[in-house]
């Protein structure tokens, strides 16, 4: 009866505009957010499909959206479709797969009606096909994806996990030597603290964007005392970089690419940068919090 009823709701998706207030989710696999209604703005941010957003304004065709990290942005609207009644409950998938796409049939000679990659969230179709399951974008179409690229999207977020730490760090190391994109919180495109952040949410942990925001999470601790999974923040007068530290004078981190660097004066791999704060996140969330509990994400 869902899947019915979220059909014919997408059957009218774009018959008006979406008026400030209003709910809605990510329809593509990610969106570049601009700090001003235009193409020539600046890229701010990204959020990835199946994220709810709220509308704060429209102009033309341009949407000012705000995400649950919380950060705000303007993307195009036909990225947008609008928040069914429902959805935070409904069953729904969470790409864990580096890239993909979603298939307007069960095999992948099938025409494609979007890329897919990881962190992206999306309905489920209630289907499956020799090793394909069907589900349903945001706008109503429906696709299918390998069933191995995906996971139950609660399961996900509620899974235990035997060593958090070596969890956050391994979906770090899946992007290594990708380059820094400034603004990007997706797969294989990410800044400093879009890395950290996707990391975490992958883990069930939602992060703020910003470097100068992540610090303020958590709880301090003296940098002789760092261990992995604690983030490092660099600068000078203020935080300009967040890493995540991978062992005592160890860091993975976005800056030029993603890559690992040593701590330690006279090492080859040496970061040079001036270290100000080391945040332990881990058993201490404050500032931020798990996507279990979001009512943004689930409805309790």
């Amino acid at each position: 009866m869902l899947l019915l009823a979220f059909i014919a709701f997408a059957s009218c998706v774009r018959a008006q505009p979406l008026p400030p207030g209003e709910w809605a989710l990510i329809n593509t696999s990610c969106v570049f957010m601009r700090e001003s209604p235009s193409y020539t703005s600046e890229n701010v941010s990204q959020s990835r499909m199946g994220t709810p957003v709220q509308v704060l304004d429209t102009t033309g065709y341009w949407v000012k959206i705000r995400t649950p990290e919380p950060y705000e942005g303007w993307v195009n609207d036909i990225t947008l479709a609008p928040m069914p009644e429902g959805w935070r409950s409904a069953p729904r998938y969470i790409c864990i797969t580096e890239r993909g796409f979603i298939f307007s049939e069960p095999n992948e000679g099938a025409p494609h009606l979007s890329d897919f990659s990881m962190g992206d969230i999306i309905l489920k179709g209630g289907d499956a096909e020799d090793g394909w399951v069907s589900v349903l974008l945001a706008d109503g179409r429906k696709g299918w994806v390998p069933e191995a690229g995906v996971a139950d999207f609660r399961e996900w977020m509620a899974r235990p996990h035997k060593d958090l730490v070596a969890d956050v760090l391994a979906t770090a190391r899946l992007f290594l030597g990708c380059p820094y994109f400034w603004g990007g919180i997706s797969s294989g495109l990410f800044d400093c603290s879009g890395l950290t952040g996707f990391c975490y949410f992958m883990n069930g942990i939602q992060l703020p964007r910003d470097a100068s925001q992540q610090v303020k999470c958590g709880v301090e601790v003296p940098p002789e005392q760092m261990q992995a999974g604690d983030l490092l923040f660099f600068g000078e007068r203020r935080v300009t970089h967040v890493a995540l530290c991978t062992g005592p004078g160890r860091i993975i981190h976005s800056s030029k690419i993603v890559r690992e660097n040593s701590l330690v004066e006279g090492e080859p791999d040496y970061y040079e940068k001036n270290l100000l704060s080391v945040r332990r996140i881990i058993g201490n969330f404050k500032g931020c919090s798990r996507v279990l509990d979001s009512p943004l994400y689930f409805d309790r």
